[in-house]
């Protein structure tokens, strides 16, 4: 993905202060994502906001909060959603999820979380703090989600398919049912290595699909170009 600012057709993210930059992961979550309905949205460890953003321009009315611990992250976030369309209805807040509280719960809660359990320590602190679980452990945001979800709400997020098995037993354990499943191939004819997962309270018939980026480097798919063409430039 290109360095800083990285432009979208209807916002920008500036991130030369984020630990973690804009990335596929992000963008393929929050385009996939139903949105359908959702009043009240939450994005957990929110980086860059581009997130937040994402979610804030499929929906015409919804009030967004983004919540994310790292100072300088959640500073350049804010400042991101002050200088976009929907900043009267968002909110960034520096805060851990694992301490949050809301006055109503959220129809819907995204999450790229930081999902490596030791094996990827970073050298660099800040990254280390967004992209391994010894900060956020999945139990600790399946947690959080079960006390912030609506009874209706939904739960979408993207982790290593190597790790589903773990996160689907724990979000069972909270009553949180995998409606949709999506595995994600970076490369054409690659292993593919992410999988994007939708929870519901009470779910439990997931529907499966299937997306590659690109066919060959820099020769992106159909599909992913249909999934991103109301937010990337190049599409």
């Amino acid at each position: 993905m290109p360095s800083d600012p990285f432009q979208f057709k209807q916002f920008s993210i500036h991130q030369d202060r984020c630990a973690l930059k804009v990335g596929t992961d992000s963008v393929v979550l929050g385009a996939w994502t139903n949105v359908e309905g959702a009043k009240r949205i939450l994005d957990i460890g929110t980086g860059t906001g581009v997130l937040a953003l994402m979610a804030a321009q499929r929906t015409s009315d919804a009030h967004v909060d983004a919540v994310e611990i790292d100072d300088a992250s959640a500073g350049q976030a804010a400042e991101n959603v002050a200088g976009s369309p929907w900043s009267g209805r968002m909110r960034v807040h520096r805060l851990d999820v694992r301490r949050m509280s809301a006055s109503e719960p959220y129809d819907l809660i995204l999450c790229n979380p930081p999902f490596y359990a030791g094996e990827m320590d970073s050298p660099d602190a800040r990254k280390g703090l967004a992209k391994h679980s010894g900060e956020l452990s999945f139990e600790e945001l399946i947690e959080a989600v079960r006390k912030l979800l609506a009874d209706e709400g939904r739960f979408t997020c993207i982790i290593p398919l190597n790790r589903e098995e773990e996160l689907v037993e724990l979000a069972e354990g909270a009553w949180l049912g995998l409606e949709r499943r999506c595995v994600l191939h970076y490369l054409e004819g690659r292993p593919p290595k992410r999988v994007l997962l939708e929870f519901v309270r009470g779910g439990g018939a997931a529907e499966k699909e299937e997306l590659t980026v690109e066919r060959a480097p820099g020769q992106f798919t159909e599909g992913y170009r249909a999934l991103l063409k109301d937010f990337m430039l190049k599409f």
